[in-house]
């Protein structure tokens, strides 16, 4: 079951309950009316080839759908005419309703319409057919027409619904709850676009990790409630002096990290001291801020790693500059200049033979984030802080 989609299930389910028609009028030959039973035996025959092609293909592309959709409303209505009973040729009429509701589940707008369009027609065709009056062809229609509409109406609302739903979780699964900035993955998530963004622009790029001075000090000592307002504080302040286009994340803990467009390290070094001298200003605390920037460049052999490779170097770097700025005295800069960054359709690669980088280029942003163990982070904080 788990091979076919939700739309050849649906459609399997749909035509298999009519393949036991012919073994209905077997036992039950008053249902079809007199010399019907070939046509029913040609309609049946075609709705179980239906059957076992979707059974085959497992997922149907949308022009497949569309074909068998479509002649499958036309089988729908071929049966509902040889029926004796007039009812139960109207129950039948109504299983055209499925075509379209099964196909509002994942295709097109214009597909679903069409079959909207194909299953209505179809049922006035066959009403026109069965009906004595115009009176009751209008009525019989109008119902018809309300239970192949209301069905795909109601597929369709879900399914916007269940996007916006999916949309708002995506956002907000990139969104620290806390502070309201990116978190971790929301920064991995834009990497790409804010590495393209800085090849377009200046072909510099800066980042700076933002540090608490000594915050396990104020956990300890005041409650980790105490310790959210600082954070909040901190990133307000943070926020408020991040220059124009540039990203600001809660790294993690009680670090920030800002992704900066610039022309040099000397930008880099300002935008850094505007922001340290505004969480002095405005927030209870100091923070500690390490940077590095670097140039992007073109590649000429061909040879690029991916853009975890290059974000994952650019941070561990970053994360030494920290730890200097710490060790020398904490509330201070440090910032470093890289060896050239090379971008080659979307990929980039770190070339620094005379400096390596402190993160191997093999270890990946998801490493770098979430796959530190949990003394490791326990361990830092308290060396940082």
């Amino acid at each position: 079951m788990r091979r076919y989609d939700a739309r050849s299930m649906a459609t399997l389910i749909s035509t298999g309950g009519v393949l036991p028609l012919p073994l209905i009028a077997l036992l039950a030959p008053h249902t079809i009316k007199p010399g019907k039973i070939i046509v029913l035996m040609a309609i049946w025959s075609f709705i179980a080839l239906i059957f076992a092609f979707t059974a085959l293909r497992r997922r149907l592309t949308d022009p497949e759908f569309a074909a068998l959709g479509g002649f499958g409303i036309a089988g729908i209505g071929g049966t509902s005419l040889i029926l004796a009973d007039p009812l139960t040729a109207a129950l039948v009429l109504a299983i055209v309703a499925v075509i379209p509701a099964i196909g509002a589940i994942s295709a097109s707008p214009r597909l679903i319409l069409s079959h909207l369009a194909v299953a209505s027609a179809c049922a006035a065709l066959v009403l026109a057919i069965l009906a004595d009056s115009v009176p009751t062809f209008l009525i019989s229609f109008g119902a018809m027409f309300g239970i192949i509409v209301v069905p795909v109406f109601l597929v369709v609302a879900l399914r916007k619904s269940m996007e916006a739903v999916l949309d708002q979780q995506t956002r907000l699964c990139g969104i620290d709850p806390l502070t309201g900035l990116l978190n971790r993955r929301g920064f991995l998530i834009r990497a790409s676009q804010l590495l393209s963004a800085a090849r377009s622009s200046t072909g510099w790029i800066g980042i700076l990790l933002l540090d608490v001075d000594h915050f396990k000090r104020i956990n300890d000592e005041y409650g980790h409630l105490a310790g959210d307002g600082v954070l909040l504080s901190a990133a307000a302040a943070i926020r408020e002096q991040a220059p124009v286009g540039s990203e600001v994340c809660r790294y993690g803990g009680e670090e920030f990290l800002l992704f900066h467009v610039v022309r040099d390290k000397e930008e880099l070094w300002r935008s850094a001291e505007r922001l340290r001298a505004a969480v002095a200003a405005t927030a209870p605390v100091t923070i500690s801020v390490g940077g590095v920037c670097a140039p992007l460049v073109s590649s000429r052999d061909g040879s690029a790693h991916s853009t975890d490779d290059v974000i994952g170097n650019l941070l561990g770097r970053a994360d030494e500059c920290v730890y200097r700025a710490k060790e020398s005295g904490r509330d201070t800069t440090v910032i470093d200049t890289i060896d050239p960054i090379v971008w080659n359709d979307g990929t980039l690669s770190a070339h620094a033979a005379e400096d390596p980088p402190a993160s191997p280029p093999s270890a990946s942003l998801y490493e770098v984030f979430y796959q530190r163990p949990p003394d490791f982070v326990e361990m830092e904080t308290r060396g940082r802080s």
